[in-house]
């Protein structure tokens, strides 16, 4: 009987047989064979570590509550999300903002319309001053500032066919080439409609509110009256009420100034006058 060493066949060295490259179970000692027992690999995950992907989470111990199982999925986020505006909030806002600027716009055409009517209806006018009448006496170029007085008669209309004006304060001065020289206040009166009065003003170099009238500008006032005549002027800063009845008034400040009232000296008197039988009609300015 041949043996099993006699039955393989020989290989070269170096050549590997047909039984080292296929795989036999182990022979145990009664000559049966088993297989090889393979490696264990479905053991728990106890590392901490997510399994590898594809493969389902491992199931978490009897009476240890999972990490991340009965919390909501970030609150704060979802929170956020809901506040954000809606387009029927945004539809709303937009609405109310056309219905304000409609509203405004409504008044302000309003209140221009009543203003335009209300002025058209009263048609108020500003008064009307001029000069009729002026005589400087106990003029002096000497000594200037004390001794130049200034009378003047002012007439005073209202223009206005449905207003009354009050005149509260009437403020006047008298200039030489725009330069001070005297300034008074007269009293306050009242214009109906269309009514006029004479207002008399007077001035005087001695008043309270003087101040020292430069030597050049007397120099000047001395030369001009030799030659027979001084230009003088006059303004006038008026603080009046317009009224119509007790439901509509208005106050204004004016100003007068009536320009080149021409005084003329006659010979050597100290007293000058403007030509009889004219009158100098004062600019308005509002």
């Amino acid at each position: 009987m041949a043996t099993l060493s006699e039955e393989q066949p020989k290989k070269d060295p170096g050549q590997s047989s047909d039984l080292d490259q296929t795989s036999h179970p182990q022979a145990t000692a009664t000559g049966q064979s088993h297989p090889q027992p393979q490696p264990t690999t479905n053991y728990p995950n106890t590392t901490g570590y997510p399994p590898v992907m594809g493969y389902p989470y491992p199931q978490a111990p009897q009476g240890y509550a999972s990490s991340y199982i009965g919390y909501p999925p970030n609150e704060y986020s979802s929170y956020a999300y809901s506040q954000a505006p809606t387009q029927s909030n945004v539809r709303c806002n937009s609405t109310f903002v056309r219905l304000v600027l409609l509203i405004m716009t409504i008044v302000a055409l309003l209140t221009v319309s009543s203003t335009v009517a209300l002025w058209y209806f009263l048609r108020p006018e500003a008064p009307a001053f001029r000069v009729d009448a002026l005589s400087v006496s106990n003029f002096n170029t000497t000594n200037f500032d004390q001794t130049a007085n200034w009378e003047a008669n002012v007439t005073v209309e209202n223009p206005n066919q449905k207003l009354k004006v009050s005149f509260n304060e009437i403020k006047s001065f008298v200039d030489y080439e725009g330069e001070y020289l005297a300034q008074s206040f007269a009293n306050p009166l009242s214009l109906e409609t269309k009514e006029h009065l004479v207002m008399n003003v007077k001035l005087s170099g001695n008043n309270a509110v003087e101040y020292a009238v430069d030597q050049k500008l007397v120099d000047d006032m001395a030369r001009d009256r030799s030659r027979g005549s001084v230009i003088f002027r006059m303004r006038f800063l008026v603080s009046c009420t317009f009224r119509r009845g007790s439901w509509w008034k208005k106050s204004r400040t004016l100003k007068f100034r009536c320009e080149r009232l021409k005084v003329e000296f006659a010979g050597g008197a100290g007293v000058g006058t403007l030509p009889v039988g004219r009158s100098w009609p004062c600019l308005t300015f509002v």
